[in-house]
């Protein structure tokens, strides 16, 4: 098939997709085998990544111009509808440009460990022989030497 004839395909199948016939019927309708569809689905609508921040830059422009009138009226005005409509496009712009992954922190707080009852017990040594608590015992014999 030439590339006139192949672009001319191209352009009917997109018509075709366009009004509405399913990708089944576009194959049987153009006897295309799945590789030849997905060749022309390629073709006509590519979906790279340089395609795609096309795609988002399109799209930030033209939210962006449709948001400014009503930007204006909620802030000049005080209407809450246009207010409302700013937000969503601005949910929306967030999403388009991966600003809106909340990050989740999850806090995990553990009580205290309750002491044991040894230790209770050690404390309790502590204070009446040594005057305060949590000091540890005295190795050796009590002279400092070991």
């Amino acid at each position: 098939m030439t590339d006139t004839a192949l672009e001319e395909r191209d352009e009917l199948v997109a018509e075709a997709i366009a009004a509405g016939r399913s990708l089944r019927a576009v194959r049987r309708e153009f006897l295309l085998s799945q590789a030849d569809l997905d060749g022309v689905l390629e073709r006509l609508w590519p979906v790279d990544h340089a395609a795609r921040v096309r795609m988002i830059k399109r799209d930030v422009g033209r939210l962006e111009a449709l948001m400014a009138p009503f930007f204006e009226r909620a802030v000049r005005d005080g209407d809450v509808p246009s207010g409302v409509l700013v937000v969503k496009v601005y949910e929306r712009l967030h999403t388009l440009v991966g600003a809106d992954a909340a990050q989740r922190v999850d806090l995990t707080i553990q009580p205290k460990e309750a002491p044991r009852s040894f230790d209770k017990i050690r404390e309790a040594v502590y204070r009446v022989a040594r005057g305060h608590p949590g000091q540890p015992a005295i190795e050796g014999n009590g002279s400092g030497e070991h």
